[in-house]
């Protein structure tokens, strides 16, 4: 057995013969005899032999079978993991050479109070290159352990060994962990690997969790890393059983006429027709294992500590830029008896949501797992796709109470850890599904209150342990206060925060002013805004060099991209197809950048901002973009402040110019829209800048396609296109360089028309520049200079524009100004007639559902609740909390 089993009663014989005599000194004390000539102690001697054999049957249940059969189960210990740091290896001195560092360099711990400093040992060579000044190594806690004689084998199936240095240490190494079997020098299969030792060859076996399926010639074994045995094949009587409803002879697989199975291969036979099912170390033959040593917490060392190289290296310092991470230690019993019916479950096999998660956290590295049908959460992905999300393994020494913030969960990701998940899972899942692994993302809140305690109780202590109990409630990672770890997608309510600290916290009389802080928010500066045709309730908004997304209608967002150095200009999530010829390019989103030395990028996501992919880099100033779909093949049409681009969607695509205009071919553009007429045709409009009017091509954008469809003279800023049910309608925005003007408001067009005729749309138009316009059915919304939002009925038949009270919740610039409006965005009406509105500009983000009453819709704080995508979790930032005494009225 691997698992220790525990014993419910130890005492023995002797044990309970010394308890009796001491019972009989308190309870009688005329009975002086206490030798074993005594005919009561000879009675109770007897008693105490009965006894010993009833707890001796007592120790076999119930634990003790619970454990036995966790061990029938194959169920082992966790073994402990070595903690790794990536040292940096420099010279001090003046010679310039190659410098070579063998596997196997012990780097410790500066000497301090502790007499047994922690050492690192590098476990692959590397060669400081001549001319270079540092190199970096890989480094780990272990001692490594080459070539130990397990022993010898004897050919029988079944043989086990034990490795003299368990437990063998886990590292993020590939191959921490081989086993040799002796053969013939000169016999090691083509393609099999090997290894010398002592002038003898040892060919490399493989580990594998269990022996069903393997073929009889397959060189495998089981190992348990925490108690260091390792096991070779057993023997088993495959022979399949007869059917006792047809004779004798009928399931006998020893006649002597059959024909064997061809693919089956030899067998080797054991007694009573048993067959090894799979390879054993030949008799006599040397078995030998390399393995790591040591590990546990002990590594987590901090940055800058590992200065010590015990192997010195002449002319080379080193150091530790980052904290050493993974160290962990050997799994309690208690953990593995909660952890043994999942194993039970899981059967190997990754079929459900839990048996994912069970198989992901057996690595050392990993604390927690969720597991989820990919399909079910985004719209772009295929069915059969599984997302495991990690958590990873932070020590009790790195979250003193409880606090744990996300730079130290990040520091504790191993990316060599996640692969090796992943190609777990990999194995194990089932057929037709894909199965990928994450690290979590997180969302950090902190929490700011008043709190009100008696007049008796010691304020710093109450703020200690309030504290406390938010860092260990709000924690990733299971803590005393909260065993599972916050859950995913958990929101952070108000009323978490009063029932935690009214009800749980001992000396508070009641909490006032709770208000939550998180550390990012599009609420400034906002100049993007969009709404996701694919992915119910995915909105985006560019917030400087962020672009924020929301999953929640608006009602929580989080960072989606980060374009260091830019500036999120506009954000266009690929179009849904509301006719044919619109390809559906689900989770597809585009973004522009202004870079702050000038010029633009352009980036594209296909999986809603998860991950980015560069387009192109442009020297001229990108104003807008469309998709655009030609002949299946799709692009992005680019209006420049140097004419009209295509960018195919490939990384690193070259932009090509389309002429709009053979007169200047350098002429710029504000908008660009891509549109698709009732029979599937596509078309492209663009607004040209300096009053030059607007182009039109009903040929898909093509160059040599462009016509000038009027408006010259008008300083047209935003094109927009509304469906009104066969009718195709384009809209463009004017600006107006006088504040003092309210502007010449819009001008519409339908298209695909034999004569392009513009009706002026400034009725009731304040606000001066039209900035953005969005349609919800047939309300018509614009986003303005200074008249905050104005909305129009389209199917009125006098159209005119209705402007917003200056209470309405939009910001004010003054009195009567509403500070500028720069982006909006809005849903289709549903079934009810509910919608949803977003408006963006320098004071952030706001929402309506009728475009007349606003409210802020992405502060950094609220009172209110703090939301987080499903798949995303949250934790603790820096809380602050005022505590102040109160006295009690009428000696309450």
């Amino acid at each position: 057995m691997t698992l220790p089993v525990p014993h419910l009663d130890d005492r023995a014989f002797l044990d309970l013969v010394t308890e009796a005599r001491e019972r009989i000194r308190r309870a009688c004390p005329d009975w002086t005899d206490l030798s074993a000539h005594d005919p009561g102690m000879a009675l109770l001697e007897a008693f105490a032999y009965l006894t010993e054999v009833m707890i001796y049957r007592l120790n076999q249940l119930p634990e003790k079978a619970y454990v036995a059969f966790l061990n029938l189960l194959g169920a082992t210990r966790h073994p402990p993991a070595a903690a790794w740091a990536d040292v940096r290896l420099t010279r001090t001195g003046a010679d310039r050479g190659a410098v070579r560092v063998p596997a196997g360099t012990r780097v410790a711990a500066a000497r301090g109070a502790d007499p047994r400093p922690v050492v690192f040992v590098t476990t692959e060579p590397v060669v400081l290159p001549a001319g270079e000044t540092e190199v970096t190594v890989r480094v780990h806690h272990c001692e490594p352990v080459e070539a130990e004689l397990l022993g010898t084998g004897t050919g029988q199936p079944g043989q086990t060994f034990r490795a003299a240095r368990a437990p063998l240490t886990r590292t993020t190494e590939a191959l921490d962990l081989l086993l040799g079997v002796e053969v013939p020098a000169g016999s090691v299969e083509l393609g099999a690997a090997a290894r010398e030792h002592e002038g003898r060859t040892y060919e490399i076996w493989r580990p594998v969790d269990s022996f069903a399926g393997l073929g009889p010639q397959a060189k495998v074994y089981l190992v348990d890393r925490a108690s260091g045995v390792v096991t070779f094949a057993p023997a088993l009587d495959l022979r399949p059983v007869a059917d006792p409803g047809s004779g004798p002879d009928a399931g006998s697989t020893s006649d002597p006429g059959s024909t064997p199975d061809p693919g089956s291969g030899p067998a080797v036979e054991g007694a009573a027709g048993a067959t090894t099912v799979a390879a054993v170390p030949p008799a006599g033959r040397q078995v030998r294992l390399w393995y790591r040593c040591g590990g546990g917490p002990a590594g987590n060392v901090a940055a800058g500590v590992l200065t010590s190289l015990r192997d010195p290296l002449p002319g080379v310092k080193v150091d530790n830029p980052l904290p050493a991470t993974g160290g962990r230690e050997l799994e309690s019993l208690e953990s593995v008896l909660a952890r043994g019916p999942y194993e039970f479950f899981a059967q190997q096999r990754a079929v459900t949501a839990r048996d994912f998660e069970i198989l992901a956290t057996g690595s050392g590295a990993v604390a927690r797992a969720r597991a989820f049908t990919r399909a079910a959460v985004y719209s772009f992905a295929r069915p059969g796709e599984v997302e495991v999300v990690l958590v990873p393994y932070v020590p009790e020494a790195a979250r003193p109470g409880g606090r744990l913030p996300v730079a130290v969960l990040r520091e504790h990701e191993v990316e060599e850890a996640r692969r090796r998940v992943e190609a777990d899972l990999e194995r194990r899942r089932a057929l037709g599904t894909a199965v990928r692994a994450g690290w979590a993302r997180y969302k950090a809140v902190s929490v700011r209150a008043r709190v009100v305690v008696r007049r008796e109780e010691d304020v710093d202590a109450v703020r200690r342990r309030i504290h406390d109990r938010l860092h260990q409630t709000l924690s990733p990672l299971p803590t005393p206060l909260n065993p599972t770890g916050w859950a995913f997608g958990e929101p952070l309510r108000a009323s978490n925060v009063y029932r935690m600290l009214e009800h749980a916290e001992p000396g508070v009389r009641y909490v006032e002013s709770v208000r939550f802080v998180v550390d990012e928010a599009p609420d400034a500066q906002v100049r993007a805004l969009a709404v996701d045709q694919y992915q119910p309730d995915t909105w985006y908004a560019g917030r400087g060099p962020v672009l924020f997304r929301s999953t929640d209608a608006g009602a929580g967002w989080e960072p989606a991209g980060r374009f260091d150095g830019e500036t999120v200009v506009r954000v266009a999530p690929a179009p849904a197809p509301v006719r044919p010829g619109v390809v559906p390019r689900a989770g597809s989103v585009a973004v522009v950048t202004a870079r702050d030395a000038g010029g633009s990028r352009v980036r594209l996501s296909t999986d809603l901002g998860e991950s980015w992919t560069l387009l192109t880099d442009l020297e001229a100033g990108v104003r807008d973009l469309a998709w655009i779909d030609r002949d299946g093949t799709g692009a992005l049409l680019l209006a420049t402040d140097a004419g009209l681009y295509e960018v195919p969607l490939l990384p690193g695509a070259v932009p090509l110019q389309i002429l709009v205009d053979p007169g200047d071919a350098d002429r710029g553009f504000y908008a660009v829209r891509a549109f698709v007429s009732e029979r599937g045709a596509p078309g492209v409009a663009v607004a040209a800048q300096a009053g030059f009017g607007v182009y039109l091509s009903t040929a898909a954008g093509r160059p040599g396609t462009f016509t000038h469809v009027g408006l010259a003279n008008v300083d047209n800023r935003v094109l927009a296109v509304q469906y009104d049910g066969p009718a195709t309608l384009l809209w463009c925005g004017a600006g107006e360089p006088d504040p003092k003007k309210p502007g010449q408001g819009c001008h519409r067009t339908r298209l695909f028309e034999s004569d392009v005729q513009w009706q002026s749309m400034a009725a009731g138009w304040i606000g001066g520049t039209c900035r953005d316009l969005a349609f919800s059915g047939p309300l018509a919304l614009a986003a303005t200079q200074s008249g905050g939002v104005v909305r129009l009925d389209t199917l009125a038949g006098q159209p005119q524009w209705r402007s917003v009270s200056v209470n309405c919740g939009l910001p004010l610039r003054d009195r009567t100004r509403f500070s500028p409006v720069d982006a909006i965005a809005a849903t289709a009406p549903s079934a009810g007639g509910e919608r949803l509105v977003l408006a963006g500009g320098e004071r952030g983000v706001y929402r309506s559902g009728d475009g007349e009453d606003w409210t802020a819709s992405a502060n950094q704080a609220t009172a209110d609740v703090v939301t987080v995508p499903g798949t995303w979790l949250l934790c603790s930032g820096e809380h602050d909390i005022e505590v102040v005494r109160q006295d009690a009225p009428n000696g309450d």
